[in-house]
């Protein structure tokens, strides 16, 4: 039952964060036997799910990173699973989402808990891949709580179109990380910057104190 309230919180209730946050508010102030929603199961322990929806919508967000990626030619997955390997190896939580494949309402339930986003994507056509930008309108809807996000990925000629990770989020108040872009299949020093970009992310999580 938890996982499936955080998932239609995730997917449809998410980007109403301070709406949700008053009617709380509200809520508990009332003397409650049972929840009926409009859609869902009827709660018969009302504290269980309004404390869950208070976790969800002011909680502190963990000591997680969510990578969702598209790589065409293997170069971004390459650079994707060397990250998430640097991230584990400096205490953070890191899950990948192949965009390819993944289930999009997963995707939406790691948000709700997530710090950091990192999205990896060849560059196509002097832009992020389709499906990279769909995942990025997609976080910009639900507007989770994320604090920093980042761009890795691969190119051919031109990898600009993809280097201001802000301007992919304009909905969302991140803080821009380090961009790690590479020409073709990475290199010493493209796998350098990336312990780098993993080191920058475990410092920004450990001095906000992060679960």
């Amino acid at each position: 039952m938890y996982e499936a309230a955080k998932r239609y919180y995730a997917e449809i209730m998410m980007p109403f964060r301070k709406v949700i946050t008053k009617n709380l508010e509200r809520v508990g102030q009332l003397q409650i036997a049972y929840i009926g929603p409009s859609h869902g199961p009827v709660y018969d322990h009302p504290d269980f799910i309004q404390r869950a929806y208070r976790d969800w919508v002011d909680g502190e967000s963990k000591n997680l990173v969510v990578v969702p990626y598209v790589s065409m030619h293997n170069s971004t997955l390459v650079m994707v699973r060397h990250l998430v390997g640097a991230l584990a190896e400096r205490g953070v939580n890191a899950y990948q989402f192949d965009l390819a494949v993944a289930d999009l309402g997963r995707l939406a339930v790691t948000l709700v808990d997530a710090t950091t986003l990192v999205l990896g994507t060849p560059v196509v056509h002097a832009g992020p891949h389709p499906a990279a930008a769909y995942a990025l309108q997609l976080v910009n809807m639900l507007h989770p709580k994320l604090k920093y996000a980042s761009v890795i990925g691969s190119y051919g000629w031109n990898g600009h179109a993809v280097e201001r990770v802000c301007d992919l989020l304009p909905n969302l108040r991140v803080e821009a990380l380090a961009v790690v872009l590479c020409r073709g299949l990475p290199r010493a020093a493209d796998f350098t910057a990336l312990d780098d970009l993993a080191t920058a992310i475990a410092a920004k999580h450990q001095a906000a104190h992060l679960a």
